[in-house]
């Protein structure tokens, strides 16, 4: 890391909370702890994976184990570690019912919480039965099988339900939920992700069931000054703001991506939250990698947690961070967003899905230098014989420079007229692919070598 994080022991303590949204369904493995077997090998860059649901372009960095008798709960305890270290309070853990794999793999992540850091929470993202008179039995009954673990988050001592998408019942529906749970001696608290909020103006009407308020969010850059809008509009109610953060949205299996202007939707909520006053964030999500993920992942390294890193920092100790050594991160699409492609994959709908920006920011062909500088510095981005340099001071800083196709970036860092550190990008720019990919890739770090 190019900060310096507080000691272990002292991670959890501020008053303002970083979360993560869990997708179980993308765990380090799914199926096999060998790696060469598991089925993100067949799912990566296919024409039609699991009947058009998972077409993915990044997977998790691959777990190393050294036993596979627990590798579950192992691989729990890695991504712990990896959230952890970048400042992170716990993962909201979305499930649908006792039945469903995604709660049968909870036990396993509760077990890791427990063995790599008790400060660390699950707080519960339950689904629901929506149809027309359905129960809240299921939810109940879940909520009631966990209520006595220490590892499930509280505030006040009320276990906290964060359903995403809530609106799909109304918000007498989740007080009956909480009354069930009351009459049985377990006190609960709804801090709802709505799928969209209105810009902060509507759904009034759930400002008596409700401690707090959050939404899916924004995946594009201008679409940012919404979420202070949304967090002062929360505060006015009296209600806790619990700001969603992404770094981009890809979705190969309906062929729709939003433009995320490389890291700047990420960095922008970022920054948004700590000015709005926001009380907690969320990144949406930790590991869909049908979607949105931060993780740790085999195209973009730890370079996407670690920018995050620094912003989280700032948000929980209300103060920028000391930067402590330099540090490099790049990013950029492995193709032009309108390169020529010769394959394309079946979508859930079962017919081939080309990729297109359904609304919001038009597409952009940048590569992107993120510096964490201890000191002033010349950043320099190469591309084939393209040469862009740009004076930088000390902190944060992003330099952006148009996409050159059949090359592969490389970056610098000179101070006086020496270099300091480079870096070169993992990924060359293709003029033209099999199936399209317009995912962010990223990369970089600090100059020294590092075990992760």
């Amino acid at each position: 890391m190019p900060i310096n994080l507080p000691a272990p022991a002292n991670r959890h303590t501020s008053t303002k909370k970083a979360w993560a949204y869990y997708f179980p369904p993308f765990p380090l493995a799914v199926d096999s702890p060998d790696p060469s077997r598991d089925v993100y090998t067949r799912w990566l860059n296919s024409h039609n994976s699991a009947n058009g649901a998972y077409d993915l372009r990044d997977r998790p960095l691959t777990p190393q184990r050294a036993s596979q008798t627990t590798w579950r709960q192992a691989d729990f305890e890695k991504e712990i570690r990896q959230a952890v270290g970048a400042g992170l309070d716990g993962f909201i853990w979305e499930y649908h019912s006792s039945s469903d794999l995604r709660w049968q793999q909870l036990p396993a992540m509760l077990a890791a919480v427990k063995a790599v850091d008790p400060g660390f929470k699950i707080m519960l993202s339950p689904d629901f039965n929506s149809a027309a008179g359905s129960t809240s039995d299921s939810v109940y009954n879940d909520v009631m099988k966990v209520k006595d673990d220490p590892s499930i988050y509280r505030t006040g001592g009320n276990i906290v339900l964060a359903p995403f998408y809530p609106e799909r019942k109304t918000p007498s529906w989740w007080d009956g939920l909480r009354n069930r749970l009351a009459s049985s001696g377990v006190r609960s608290t709804l801090v709802p992700i709505f799928l969209s909020w209105g810009a902060g103006t509507q759904k009034s009407e759930w400002n008596n069931s409700v401690s707090g308020y959050s939404q899916w969010g924004t995946r594009t850059a201008s679409g940012v000054p919404t979420l202070a809008r949304d967090s002062a509009e929360a505060h006015r109610r009296g209600k806790t703001w619990m700001q969603p953060v992404a770094f981009e949205d890809s979705r190969s299996y309906d062929g729709r991506f939003w433009e995320s202007s490389n890291s700047s939707t990420l960095r922008d909520s970022l920054t948004s939250a700590i000015n709005s006053n926001a009380d907690s964030i969320a990144l949406m999500t930790w590991n869909d990698y049908t979607e949105s993920w931060v993780a740790p992942s085999k195209q973009r390294g730890y370079a996407v947690l670690d920018m995050a890193a620094y912003y989280i920092s700032w948000f929980k100790n209300g103060a920028k961070p000391a930067v402590s050594q330099d540090a490099l991160y790049w990013n950029h699409r492995s193709q032009p967003t309108n390169a020529p492609y010769s394959k394309t994959p079946i979508g859930r709908n079962g017919k081939p899905t080309a990729m297109y920006v359904p609304n919001g920011d038009a597409a952009k062909n940048e590569v992107e230098l993120v510096a964490v500088l201890k000191a002033p510095g010349r950043l320099t981005i190469t591309q084939g014989s393209n040469v862009r340099t740009m004076d930088a001071s000390a902190g944060i800083t992003s330099f952006k420079v148009p996409l050159v196709s059949g090359t592969t970036p490389a970056f610098k860092l000179a101070r006086s007229g020496a270099t300091v550190q480079t870096a070169t990008s993992n990924t060359p720019v293709r003029s033209s692919v099999v199936y399209q990919d317009m995912i962010y890739h990223a990369g970089g770090g600090v100059a020294s070598n590092c075990a992760r």
